[in-house]
């Protein structure tokens, strides 16, 4: 039995249960999903490729999904992989659906059991030109953990790092805002070492801090230690943007005074960095 992490929780899985995670993404339009997207994985057999798979897929839909018709199954790419496009539709409580569902293989450690990544968008009767663009968009931002990948290598930041910090205090939902990292360095570090005190970048990535020997660096404690902010590993650290609904309020930035405003500039962030040209 091992512990299985999620964003706000641990559970103890037995051996036998699989990884089915899948998150969920839905758009209203007048109390109606207009449009869901849901990004889903699924083990592979050993002696599987993308399109045999995605043709089990389309075996399997056949037979539990009524009414079932295959559109089209055409070649893409995500992140540079091979992946197949499955366009079809069903009925489900009376209801017409559409599907696209994009199948892509999973670049894990190797020796480990190969998985499929699918991203799955839906709308009601058929997409319009909207959501399928909408569609397009997300499978074409997503970016792959590439195979042999290591384990993370949390990084120091220096003291007078660029671009905003969120502090986010656990107990009463406060997330305060400060232009730049050494502005810290000024406020009380016993607060900030507080367990229920959360730190990220501007990007909403997780920071934390640790002790330095570097000398006259960070931030010092009365007991004469000195510490510094790191990089947090997301797989065990939520990014801010998976606790915005802990808060209750937000301050220190006139630009960024609401949590709406805040998620905002978070999805904002996330699309420059996915769509920054890698330095050669």
């Amino acid at each position: 039995m091992s512990s299985y992490q999620m964003n706000d929780a641990s559970i103890d899985l037995p051996e036998q249960f699989k990884d089915g995670t899948m998150h969920l993404f839905t758009v209203e339009r007048n109390g109606i999903n207009a449009f869901t997207f849901v990004v889903s994985r699924a083990d592979m057999d050993e002696s599987d490729t993308v399109d045999t798979f995605a043709h089990k897929l389309v075996q399997q839909m056949r037979k539990t999904l009524p009414r079932f018709e295959l559109k089209n199954l055409r070649a893409r790419e995500v992140d540079s992989e091979t992946a197949r496009e499955i366009d079809y539709s069903w009925v489900s409580q009376g209801t017409p659906l559409h599907q696209r569902q994009t199948v892509v293989m999973a670049r894990g450690a190797s020796g480990t059991t190969p998985r499929a990544i699918s991203f799955i968008g839906t709308c009601p009767n058929g997409f319009t030109p909207e959501w399928a663009e909408e569609y397009q968009k997300l499978v074409g931002s997503a970016k792959l953990a590439k195979r042999g990948a290591g384990p993370f290598a949390s990084r120091m930041l220096p003291a007078d790092a660029d671009g905003l910090v969120f502090v986010l205090r656990e107990a009463d939902g406060s997330l305060v805002v400060v232009p730049r990292l050494s502005q810290l360095f000024g406020y009380n570090i016993a607060d900030a070492l507080d367990p229920k005190v959360a730190f990220f970048d501007h990007t909403g990535a997780p920071i934390g801090l640790e002790r330095t020997t570097e000398l006259g660096e960070g931030w010092a404690h009365p007991d004469g230690e000195r510490y510094m902010f790191w990089t947090l590993d997301p797989a065990t650290h939520p990014r801010l943007a998976h606790r915005l609904d802990a808060v209750r309020s937000v301050s220190g930035i006139s630009s960024l005074s609401s949590v709406d405003a805040v998620r905002r500039y978070l999805a904002d962030v996330s699309v420059s960095v996915l769509t920054k040209p890698a330095v050669s």
